[in-house]
């Protein structure tokens, strides 16, 4: 950057960046969800499974305004992007809102609607690319800066740096993730395609692996068969005989193949097939097994086995595996499903055999298993890796690890190194992606019959019933898996511009915390840092770290050194790492995650050149994690300059869903002042002295939000927000309070929440809610900001404290939400209020479930006072409605008038409590309250298409 500061609360002094000012983000958002379509994503995601993957059209935003400067318009931001079509003359985040839209009524695809490729598919072009640089390069001292990811995991980040042609350094501490990005980033782009000779050694395995595998996998008329519904069996701790164990029975639910268990003479046999065309006995039913909510009930005793006896049964190995159906394509016929043979008894016992007694199969994977502490395998007795797979299975997977050892040699005298070594890697990814599809963790996907992943939920799930899949032939095969990863690999290949853009990429494996670069070498960090508890990826990336370490041992001998994944210096909020302290006044995982995440940006802050800027991704929606978060960049150095978030649900407020459709990506940006002082001798401002002047910074932001004609969301506002709050919070920390306690950064979240909010009634209601009791107004805020009946709970919570409502002590006397999961939903007239015709029927059951009686006087609350109110009009009719009203005086009543107009303007039209509000204030009700709809019904329509919010 070409000025300096002199004072870090002159950060405004600085070239601003675009980031540091309004984004296109609607139109991103919309561009975010359109990638989630699985044939949508960009091919660097397909090569192998990463566990979090952000966005492109996010990642790109990112990146980009991350180095253009802030008078670069919106329109020119996004065709940078390539998002929007390529003629001119029109807003095109108008244009991508308008085609969003109308999606839904499109006739032909996805693309040909909204008149332009997916975003990721391309990169400007020539003299666009040029121009692009050229604006970059005036911004940075002449020359193009350089991107740091130094928490890379899948790729995106870096990746997309590169396609654009930016010197990019890539981090990451997982050997996998690492071995993902050389391949995007090195190989992609100095190799190029590996497509024919990768295709030529991946047959010579195939041919290898089939030989071993040919008998263990028997034909049926000639064809090969695909998948095999597998289970347990064990004896009945009560009457000793067999139980077949599974907690349903359905093969593919969609086509109505079913199981049926057959006891007999001790014994079980499977008969498989159409659910009509079955024998099936009374009382038989598919969608119920023998085991439930994990106890398992025994069908000839009736005794129930629980789940701690049982999780001892497989601890001591006392369990056989059963083969209950089999599925074949044929490419004629199409998908065939039949009951196991006598052939696949003895093909399943012959390779149970051979792991006993083939010395290399029976020492294979001997290793303990680390188990976390959310590890739902490990008690049913699979702790050492090998236990993760059925004996069949195991030798599957070895056997394509032993023809990779035998071509390896050939490989490498065929090729240069370099080449060589990309091709052991592709070959490699190759046949670990089968693993988490072949394993006796993958669950049958019964409404569909195929085998799932075992790491779909990111953990290690127990299946009682699970999905084995037959390597050499079939949708989950050898060749499957090479055509599909290799494609991807082709794809990426051809992602990267010309030669004349090509960039200097770097690709680094280690700590995050102590990263091989010199002081204030890089311009730009941009991070999609890991978020608390959200994923322990270590732990899930073993799955594939022990096969991929038995590959590439002579490959990567330093990378994949260690048995396992290194879980010590992971960035995770892990509480098997930290154990229990109870002498901690807070969580001890939450404290060893901000202390590595502390690490991670002050590092970033030392590689950072002056007046640097660092673009963090964040998607944690609780006010925790943006505390730990911002403690972390405060005592790193960093002030806050900006804060955005990019919606991932579509638009349109008509059929709004409970839950968000996926996360939004939120995006917090700092600098790196010249001549900040972190040192401990700083003198702390009072918390008091600058309360007023946080929630001002958030009133006027979200004032001039409101005012700017831009396509935000209220979620939108309030993020945006928090940027300028945490700019002024950061700039005066440290901050104690009156009895020198530190005050977090918590507390600016609140105060801004609280001064948007202001500016959001006195912008979007007709009349304030100064005389409206704090529960109603919450309840109002809720509908006003979140748009949706199930909103987060924490966020909720926030809310409530802000108008001075603690929701969770009224939680249970007021019963005006529930929660699920770490959702809350808000409660309408149905779940409150008695019905009238039953009370004046004598019915007095249920009082504690229902807090508001209609036939009341008053209430404590006016949001009591109207659902009660709509109860009645609903019950009986507006004639006793209007008199009911007149006898409690609620027509002169201010809050209730004001909480009925004000809940007319802001509840959704698909929430059932809003056509009886539109019928109180219609015909003589609404004469008596003297409340005119119309205005209110008419808006509302209007503004049916406002952007739909997500959850933060």
């Amino acid at each position: 950057m070409t000025e300096e500061i002199t004072d870090p609360s002159d950060m405004n002094r600085m070239n601003r960046l675009k980031i540091e000012d309004l984004l296109p983000v609607t139109a991103v958002g919309i561009e975010s969800v359109k990638e989630s379509y699985t044939d949508a994503m960009s091919p660097h995601r397909k090569i192998f499974k990463w566990f979090a993957r952000r966005p492109t059209s996010a990642t790109r935003l990112a990146i980009l305004a991350s180095l253009l400067p802030d008078d670069v318009s919106n329109d020119e931001l996004l065709e940078y992007m390539c998002i929007g079509p390529k003629r001119r003359g029109e807003n095109i985040e108008r244009y991508v809102i308008d085609r969003e839209d109308k999606r839904e009524d499109r006739s032909g695809s996805v693309e040909d609607h909204f008149g332009y490729p997916y975003p990721h598919k391309r990169v400007p072009e020539g003299s666009k690319l040029e121009d692009l640089h050229s604006k970059i390069k005036d911004n940075w001292d002449g020359d193009l800066p350089t991107v740091l990811d130094p928490t890379a995991g899948g790729g995106t980040i870096p990746f997309e740096a590169a396609r654009y042609g930016l010197p990019t350094i890539s981090n990451e501490l997982n050997p996998i993730a690492w071995l993902l990005n050389k391949v995007i980033l090195d190989y992609a782009q100095d190799i190029g395609s590996l497509q024919t000779e990768c295709k030529i050694w991946a047959n010579k395995m195939e041919e290898k692996a089939d030989e071993i595998l040919d008998e263990f996998f028997p034909e049926r008329n000639g064809i090969e068969p695909n998948y095999y519904f597998r289970a347990y069996s064990i004896s009945c701790p009560s009457c000793g005989k067999r139980i077949a164990l599974s907690n349903q029975w359905w093969f593919n639910k969609r086509n109505d193949i079913a199981i049926l268990p057959k006891y007999e003479n001790g014994d079980i046999s499977y008969e498989c097939g159409d659910i009509d065309e079955l024998s099936i006995p009374d009382g038989f039913d598919p969608d119920e097994g023998t085991v439930d909510g994990g106890d398992a009930e025994c069908p000839h005793c009736d005794v129930v086995t629980e789940r701690d006896e049982l999780t001892e049964i497989f601890q001591e190995g006392e369990y056989e595996y059963e083969v209950c159906a089999v599925k074949y394509v044929d490419e004629i016929n199409g998908s065939k499903y039949h009951s196991p043979t006598g052939e696949d008894y003895k093909a399943v016992k012959k390779a149970q055999e051979k792991v006993e007694s083939d010395l290399e199969l029976h020492t294979l994977l001997r290793e303990e298993r680390y188990l976390g502490l959310y590890d739902r395998s490990g008690p049913y007795g699979l702790t050492e890796w090998r236990d993760l797979y059925s004996p069949r299975q195991l030798m599957s997977h070895h056997a394509y690890l032993k023809s990779f050892k035998e071509i390896e040699p050939e490989l490498r005298e065929k090729h240069d190194e370099t080449e060589a070594e990309a091709l052991l890697v592709l070959l490699s990814l190759i046949s670990v992606r089968q693993i988490a599809r072949n394993a006796r963790l993958s669950p049958m996907n019964v409404h569909f019959g195929y085998v799932g992943s075992m790491l779909a939920t990111n953990n290690y799930t127990f299946q009682w019933h699970f999905g084995e899949a037959n390597p050499t032939s079939g949708g989950q095969s050898f060749e499957t898996f090479t055509e599909n990863t290799l494609d991807a690999y082709e794809k990426v290949c051809n992602y990267y511009p010309s030669e004349e853009f090509k960039a200097d990429t770097s690709v680094i494996q280690g700590d995050a915390s102590d990263l091989p670069l010199e002081d204030d070498l890089i311009d730009s960090v941009v991070i999609d840092p890991p978020y608390g508890d959200n994923i322990m990826y270590a732990e899930v990336a073993d799955a594939f770290h022990v096969w991929l370490r038995q590959y590439l041992d002579d490959t990567f001998p330093t990378e994949f050194q260690s048995q396992e994944t290194n879980k010590e210096d992971e960035a995770v909020e892990n509480p098997a790492i930290v154990g229990e302290n109870n002498d901690s006044e807070r969580d001890p995982a939450r404290e060893h995650y901000e202390s590595k995440m502390r690490g991670i940006f002050t590092e970033c802050n030392r590689v950072l050149e002056p007046e640097g800027v660092i673009t963090v991704f964040f998607t944690d929606k609780e006010v925790s994690a943006w505390d730990s978060l911002t403690m972390s960049l405060i005592n790193s150095g960093f002030t806050i300059t900006a804060t955005h978030t990019i919606s991932s649900e579509r638009p349109g407020r008509i059929g709004v869903k409970d839950q968000s459709s996926a996360d939004s990506s939120l995006f917090l940006t700092c600098r790196k002042p010249s001549n900040r002082d972190n040192s401990a001798n700083e003198i702390p401002t009072l918390w008091t002295d600058i309360r007023e002047k946080t929630h001002n910074a958030a009133r006027e932001r979200a004032t001039s939000l409101l005012e700017s004609g831009k396509n935000l969301t209220k979620t939108d506002i309030i993020i945006s927000a928090f940027g300028p709050t945490l700019q002024v919070f950061t700039e005066e920390y440290p901050v104690v309070d009156k009895h020198d306690d530190p005050v977090r950064p918590k507390k600016a979240l609140e105060e801004a929440r609280k001064a948007v909010t202001e500016v959001l009634i006195e912008h979007e209601l007709d009349s304030s809610l100064d005389d409206v009791d704090s529960l109603s107004t919450w309840y109002i805020l809720c509908w006003l900001v979140y748009e949706r009946q199930t909103i987060p709970y924490d966020e909720a919570r926030q809310l409530g404290l802000g108008v001075g409502a603690n929701i969770d002590e009224l939680k249970s006397e007021t019963k005006i939400w529930g929660k699920s999961s770490n959702q809350l939903v808000l409660k309408g007239e149905d779940y409150r209020v008695r019905d009238y015709d039953l009370l004046e029927a004598g019915e007095k059951r249920r009082a504690r479930a229902y807090p508001v009686d209609p036939r009341d006087d008053s209430f404590d609350y006016t949001i009591d006072a109207i659902h009660a109110a709509i109860n009645v009009l609903k019950a009986k009719g507006s004639e006793y409605a209007w008199n009911w009203i007149n006898e409690r005086g609620l027509q002169d009543s201010t809050p209730f008038c004001r909480t009925v107009r004000s809940l007319l303007q802001v509840m959704p039209q698909n929430f059932e409590d809003y056509e009886l509000l539109v019928n109180l204030v219609s015909g003589e009700t609404g004469e008596l309250l003297d409340i005119d709809a119309t205005s209110f019904i008419q808006e509302s329509s209007e503004n049916s298409k406002n952007a739909t919010l997500d959850e933060f």
